[in-house]
């Protein structure tokens, strides 16, 4: 089954809803969003959210210091790049720390979709000018037609496209935030309406 991501977790009211769910993975974000959260707030939701659920610490060109504190504190269980982090960074990382490593790449030709990385897994998201995730825009999933290796796909995922999109390309995970949101709170109803989604295409 499509495993799923939700990211942007930032109120111990997200933590119990992702508790109800069960998702796969929950996203902190650590760089420069409106849903940025502090380490000290990483470690109260932590604490909160079941140990099932794998943190994916989202990073843009941070410290690697950084990065492998929060590691190391086990805050976090997984690593997301989303700057301009190149395979020198990621080696660094790797030699550091041995959580999983994902890297994200802004789709916008299928040059993107061939690119190489040393991560161990790919984020596929929307390009965005200003933005370097979190854009809650699609992008050309065509671009992505006969790719069998694992990856997570991400950008403007809801629940009237993510049936579509699992059929048409069956990602190993799905990452979302917006698409589950009112007002820029994770919406209960949403959220349980897209698992439903999910599971009814991968049963």
């Amino acid at each position: 089954m499509t495993r799923l991501k939700v990211c942007g977790i930032r109120r111990l009211e997200d933590v119990a809803l992702l508790n109800d769910v069960k998702p796969d993975f929950a996203g902190f974000v650590f760089a420069d969003s409106k849903r940025q959260i502090t380490v000290e707030e990483a470690k109260i939701l932590r604490q909160h959210l079941d140990k099932e659920i794998q943190t994916v610490g989202v990073f843009v060109d941070a410290e690697i210091s950084f990065i492998t504190t929060l590691v190391e504190e086990k805050i976090i269980d997984c690593i997301q790049l989303h700057g301009s982090e190149d395979n020198r960074y990621i080696n660094t990382l790797k030699a550091k720390v041995k959580a999983p490593i994902i890297k994200a790449i802004r789709v916008t030709s299928p040059e993107d979709a061939e690119k190489k990385t040393g991560a161990d897994l790919i984020l596929y998201d929307a390009y965005h000018k200003q933005l370097n995730g979190g854009t809650g825009e699609t992008f050309n999933w065509n671009l992505l037609n006969g790719k069998n290796d694992n990856y997570f796909l991400a950008g403007g995922l809801n629940s009237r496209n993510i049936q579509e999109v699992i059929q048409k390309l069956n990602p190993y995970a799905v990452d979302i935030s917006s698409g589950v949101e009112t007002d820029g709170y994770k919406d209960k109803a949403k959220l349980e309406e897209f698992v439903k989604k999910i599971q009814e295409v991968t049963k």
